[in-house]
């Protein structure tokens, strides 16, 4: 069961600032949403939303969000109005269903932007953006589904649960959790921590990659 890292009540809000700064960035400003988006993880300001900030999920909108991002990527502080009225677009959409499923599943914007790119997103617009958010989740979680982390595929192989590989190798089932769902990237952690998982699996640590 992944642990959201804030509290639904702030998902509406955080959603709409990110899809209303997406919307800035493509209608706004004509900036492509693939860079973007690279610009948003490059910010930090998406890990922000990621940890659950409460000054950036419920104290930022779109366009300051847009304005922050663009200065911490390029040194660039532009001056414009703070309006909040927008048309939803695709790339609002794109924004806003995006954020809803890294608070739904904890998996970090980079790790899910790598798996579905800002374009295939687009193109889900037309077919996802009148069906309820659950559809959403299931077309995504389809996506990831083929990608399975090679620690999960171990652990399951060896017939145990997270809390029985977390008892066995002495690493938190949180941070087992982590890895198995890609939020955290195994190949850089510990090598400590990789040698008492690989032991506890009965496998090389070459197993636990790829």
């Amino acid at each position: 069961m992944t642990t959201h890292a804030y509290s639904p009540l702030y998902l509406a809000k955080a959603s709409r600032a990110i899809g209303n700064m997406l919307h800035d960035a493509v209608h706004e400003f004509n900036i492509n949403g693939t860079d973007f988006l690279i610009r948003f993880i490059q910010s930090d300001v998406a890990e922000q939303f990621e940890n659950g900030n409460p000054k950036y999920i419920a104290g930022k909108s779109g366009m300051e969000l847009f304005l922050e991002v663009m200065e911490r990527t390029t040194g660039e502080c532009r001056d414009v109005g703070l309006v909040e009225n927008y048309d939803r677009s695709p790339a609002y959409w794109v924004g806003w269903m995006l954020t809803h499923y890294q608070w739904y599943s904890g998996k970090s914007f980079q790790y899910i932007l790598d798996t579905v790119p800002y374009e295939e997103l687009d193109r889900l617009y037309g077919t996802l953006h009148e069906a309820d958010i659950q559809k959403s989740y299931e077309v995504m979680d389809a996506h990831f589904a083929g990608n399975e982390s090679r620690l999960k595929t171990m652990r399951r192989r060896c017939g145990l649960t997270q809390e029985a590989l977390a008892q066995e190798s002495g690493v938190s089932v949180n941070t087992i959790r982590a890895y198995e769902r890609k939020s955290k990237d195994l190949n850089k952690a510990q090598f400590d921590i990789v040698t008492r998982l690989a032991k506890a699996l009965k496998c090389d640590i070459s197993e636990l990659f790829g």
